[in-house]
């Protein structure tokens, strides 16, 4: 169907969601980023308002109190979340969107929007994994093992996505899930078949074409 589809991307950290949606955008303009806050410092190359909103642990926690966000979660000692307003500015726009978000947030996502697709992007190995974890070069060696560790908890997850996708080359990915979202644009949803049918009834002059 048209417009408005909401494609929540989830996963391990090093998997490249951030790096496969960045060139997902590139090539499909239409299509606007979520983009959530969390309270980690950037890191080299990010920017605020960009890559996220980046806050105080304080402000968050105010976030939080405030009822600002549909969903927000504790990972590795920093903290994520999606407010209310974000996806609320999209949908008043009626925009396809897309959410870069940890697995907790994308099944409060889900909760909130029913028929959002859920994509789980994987790394093509564990070893890989912990090479582009080491080669940004912001982590720590117990924040390495923490994440590694988290993700072997996290690919578990994985039976409860829609989708997924191996991440072995960024602009493969990023073609493929510019794919997932033209298989959403045209699945059949609850109550989008009536509109549609009317369209094609009634296209050209007010005259049926059936």
């Amino acid at each position: 169907m048209t417009g408005g589809k909401i494609i929540v991307v989830s996963g391990p950290s090093g998997s490249g969601k951030g790096t496969v949606i960045g060139k997902l955008l590139s090539i499909n303009g239409a299509l606007a980023l979520s983009i959530s806050y969390t309270s980690r410092r950037p890191r080299q190359g990010e920017l605020d308002g960009v890559h996220y909103h980046f806050v105080t642990k304080e402000r968050f926690a105010a976030m939080i109190g405030g009822g600002e966000f549909v969903e927000w979660d504790l990972y590795q000692g920093d903290y994520y979340g999606t407010s209310k307003a974000e996806i609320e500015k999209h949908i008043r726009n009626g925009e396809d969107v897309i959410f870069d978000i940890t697995i907790k947030g994308a099944y409060a996502i889900r909760d909130y929007f029913p028929d959002a697709a859920l994509v789980f992007m994987l790394p093509p190995s564990f070893s890989e994994l912990e090479k582009r974890l080491r080669r940004r070069g912001t982590e720590t060696e117990e924040k390495i093992a923490g994440r590694l560790a988290e993700a072997g908890r996290e690919i578990m997850a994985l039976e409860n996505f829609n989708y997924f996708i191996i991440n072995d080359d960024a602009d493969e990915a990023a073609r493929k899930l510019d794919s997932i979202l033209t298989a959403e644009k045209h699945r059949v949803g609850a109550g989008e078949t009536a509109p549609l049918i009317e369209k094609i009834i009634t296209k050209g002059n007010g005259e049926q074409q059936l």
